[in-house]
């Protein structure tokens, strides 16, 4: 059987964030939260690979063993190259490179690049992406995207907006066209041993000085890189004192870690007699809203929650009023146990919003409309159905009327992270109150 080992390196002298491997971060080191990661991944052996006494030492007191390292490598992979030969590790081995300053990565990201390699034997690297939703990240410089073949594997890494549409972008770039099929890569790689030293052997690749993107040696060299959409969404690690901030706040909350497959978990609630109201919103009322809706209602029943949390959704334009749900809404609301065909679509209303606690949209399109209609003196019960899910990348959820099945899921699996995290915050709102939280009492931003 191959073996898996989960590989961090750290280094003290980070150029923006000195000593980052130790600075504190919810009352812990921040390697700490980066092995506990680790750790959720299984029963795996954890080595974090460090030029620094103080990094090794810490890390040793939380359990895992260490190896010391040269203090002039170029980069982590170059790192765990010699950490792999000092720990004489065959060269089938599947090393996973779980940089040190992710303490938010997801344990079901660790697991899928380790199955990924060990699944794909011709493959050197495995790594993941994730689709691009707007047109803003698709020509950020400083989001990497990825083009691959029809089994997989990576055919360029660039900066620049790529897939191009030529015809679509000469038109209109504020928007994705339909289908594009555009992904942005995440920095998470599994290696196979021998792989991973034939790869820091090589010299810097034209593309790759061209691009500052290291893959591209691997790509030039003949070295297979296979790629697959990662299963949970993966927040952004720790690079400077507001990302310092910004993750404690996260770990602070409670937020789960295990990404958009999973199924919302129960929370513990102390309801009270009076209702508390919540409507979902999107643009026709028969897509993301009423999958909103059925998710959240089939979690408030779970948490015995049925009678005091009323759930609703509705839409911000009348075109389909009274149509039942989107056929691909109702299939996928089938295979997630959710029941869809009593749905039928609503216009949002001015008095909703004197009717509902909390009205949530779906993408900042809604949410301007919300504005637009709704009383000054109610603005303060709008909000963005992924504000709830800070971890995430995005802030919207795509509408996938006009795409395909698979974009449904995609919209679903962020969909299932907004409510996980507003059942999240419910819980802490009414742990806050010691019961159900006051109509004019309950505010997001804590």
């Amino acid at each position: 059987m191959t073996k898996v080992v989960i590989a961090i390196p750290a280094r003290f002298q980070s150029v923006r964030l000195p000593g980052k491997p130790l600075r504190r971060l919810a009352g812990r080191p921040l390697i700490a939260h980066v092995i506990d990661r680790a750790r959720e991944a299984g029963d795996l052996p954890i080595i974090v690979a460090t030029d620094d006494m103080r990094i090794a030492e810490v890390a040793e007191t939380f359990g895992v063993q260490v190896c010391l390292t040269d203090a002039d490598h170029p980069s982590g992979s170059d790192r765990l190259s010699e950490c792999a030969r000092r720990m004489n590790y065959g060269k089938d081995t599947i090393l996973v490179n779980l940089q040190g300053d992710e303490p938010l990565m997801p344990a079901a990201c660790l697991m899928q690049v380790a199955k990924l390699l060990h699944d794909h034997p011709e493959a050197a690297i495995a790594t993941l992406a994730t689709p691009i939703t707007d047109a803003n990240s698709l020509f950020d410089p400083n989001v990497v995207k990825v083009v691959c073949d029809q089994q997989g594997y990576a055919l360029y890494f660039s900066r620049a907006p790529v897939p191009w549409a030529r015809d679509a972008f000469a038109k209109d770039r504020q928007r994705l066209p339909a289908g594009l099929g555009a992904r942005r890569h995440i920095g998470l790689y599994a290696y196979r041993v021998g792989a991973l030293h034939q790869f820091t052997k090589l010299p810097p690749s034209t593309l790759e000085q061209a691009e500052s993107l290291e893959q591209l040696r691997a790509l030039e060299n003949g070295l297979k890189i296979v790629v697959a959409n990662a299963r949970a969404p993966v927040p952004a690690g720790v690079d400077t004192e507001e990302d310092l901030q910004r993750v404690e706040k996260l770990l602070e909350s409670g937020v789960t870690l295990n990404g958009v497959a999973s199924t919302v978990e129960p929370v513990a609630l102390r309801p009270t007699q009076r209702q508390f109201k919540v409507a979902f919103v999107c643009m026709g009322n028969i897509c993301r809203s009423p999958l909103s809706e059925a998710l959240a209602r089939s979690v408030a029943k779970r948490n015995g929650l049925g009678d005091w949390l009323e759930v609703a959704s509705r839409g911000t334009h009348a075109s389909h009023q009274g149509d039942p749900a989107d056929l691909r809404a109702q299939g996928l609301a089938r295979r997630m146990k959710l029941d869809l065909r009593a749905h039928r679509a609503q216009r949002l209303q001015t008095e909703d919003f004197r009717q509902f606690d909390l009205l949530i949209a779906h993408d900042q399109a809604n949410l301007n409309q919300m504005r637009a209609l709704c009383p000054p003196d109610r603005r303060d019960r709008l909000r963005l159905l992924l504000d709830f899910a800070p971890e995430l990348q995005q802030r919207e959820v795509p509408d996938p009327y006009n795409g395909s099945d698979a974009d449904f899921a995609r919209a679903f699996g962020l969909i299932d992270s907004g409510i996980k995290g507003l059942f999240a915050w419910i819980g802490r709102q009414l742990e806050k109150r010691g019961g159900a939280p006051a109509r004019q009492g309950m505010t997001h931003r804590e």
